[in-house]
């Protein structure tokens, strides 16, 4: 039993689900002067719900330190990098992730010029020397970080998938070397002292640190294989007696650690515990998703499939939902369908990018560059 890409792919497809429920009902205020229908829930139980949801974050998070942990593997040396390979590392992932981006990010600036003055809105309200400065910050990924506009405020996850990037390989070796336990509490620790000392905007503040200690439980449970070994776990010789105790358990610490989450944001101290609510708590979700969701034959093929658009999806699903179609995609009126139309039009509008890529040759391109990066930093000393 091994914790596969596949399950990774379906695990990111009810992540993104969760995204874009998170995203159009986690306030009032997202649909504020529309008809709404929660038929047969409460406007309020819906709304926490969806807030509670933000822990789609802290799973991409998770899947992403698991999946560069294991891909460190292939340089052998147990995951420890040179500093070429590091190189080629850091180079080959930055190239396959910005690549992507920029396809989205192009098209995303094009539309809003002609459907809206977003644009000009966005980057242009104080000078053009501005204006030019906040267009290349943006198209880095790295608007978050210098605090400058962005087109799309739902890519402020970019700055934190690069950061991951850059530092992963170091996390992971002082966690080899040293032990998981040291690196867990230096993730704890370490972002509370800068976050003390280097005083920022209250909203800028937490997001590169808060989400890591994610990253760093996916970094552990990559090493150690806890995810298969968790699901491997057998309480009776039973397989399916043993399955359904696991069921029952799980799932009431599941609800458990949804009232507690939910108990934590409404009296103010989500943004201390944010190692339980933003981290842990989605860990463990991924790790539920894993044991009782993802092997759900016809459901993981797709998962599986939402989950390959995952990234596309996250990057356009914002234009839908709020900048270009929100009045047509809140007229479907109940809270279920606005979440389903926002999916199938960011799948379809994906499907089409991702053949395009495929047929104007794109890919090949980016196969090519990535090819290249590889030969170049070989050459190196």
């Amino acid at each position: 039993m091994k914790f596969d890409k596949n399950d990774t792919l379906a695990i990111k497809g009810i992540a993104i689900m969760f995204m874009i429920q998170h995203h159009g009902f986690l306030s009032p205020d997202r649909f504020e002067g529309l008809t709404v229908s929660f038929t047969p829930f409460s406007q309020t139980f819906i709304v926490t719900i969806s807030n509670f949801l933000k822990i789609c974050v802290g799973m991409y998070v998770f899947l992403s330190g698991y999946g560069l942990t294991v891909s460190l593997k292939k340089y052998g040396n147990e995951g420890t990098l040179s500093g070429r390979q590091y190189k080629d590392y850091l180079y080959r992932r930055l190239w396959k992730l910005m690549a992507g981006f920029w396809v989205i990010y192009l098209l995303g600036f094009i539309f809003s010029i002609f459907i809206n003055s977003r644009v000009a809105e966005i980057y242009f309200s104080k000078d053009i020397t501005t204006g030019i400065y906040s267009i290349f910050a943006d198209a880095s990924g790295l608007a978050y970080l210098f605090n400058t506009p962005t087109l799309n405020g739902t890519w402020w996850y970019m700055t934190l998938a690069i950061f991951i990037i850059l530092v992963l390989p170091f996390i992971a070796n002082i966690s080899k070397k040293y032990g998981p336990m040291l690196m867990m509490l230096l993730c704890i620790f370490v972002p509370r002292i800068i976050s003390f000392y280097v005083q920022l905007q209250p909203d800028h503040k937490a997001n590169i640190s808060r989400w890591f200690f994610a990253a760093v439980l996916g970094i552990v449970f990559a090493q150690y294989d806890l995810m298969a070994k968790a699901k491997g776990f057998v309480i009776t010789k039973n397989k399916y007696l043993s399955k359904a105790i696991k069921f029952v358990v799980l799932t009431a610490l599941l609800v458990g650690l949804y009232y507690m989450r939910v108990m934590l944001h409404k009296k103010g101290y989500s943004a201390s515990a944010y190692e339980l609510t933003d981290n842990i708590i989605p860990v463990y979700v991924v790790y539920y998703c894993y044991e009782f969701i993802v092997g759900i034959p016809v459901l993981r093929q797709v998962l599986c499939f939402l989950g390959t658009h995952s990234m596309n999806i996250f990057l356009l699903h914002t234009f839908i939902r709020q900048y270009f179609l929100r009045e047509f995609v809140y007229s479907v009126r109940h809270f279920a369908l606005v979440t389903l139309v926002v999916l199938v039009l960011s799948l379809a509008i994906s499907v089409i990018i991702e053949l395009i890529k495929k047929y104007s040759g794109f890919n090949k391109f980016v196969g090519f560059v990535d090819k290249k990066i590889a030969e170049k930093v070989a050459e190196q000393k």
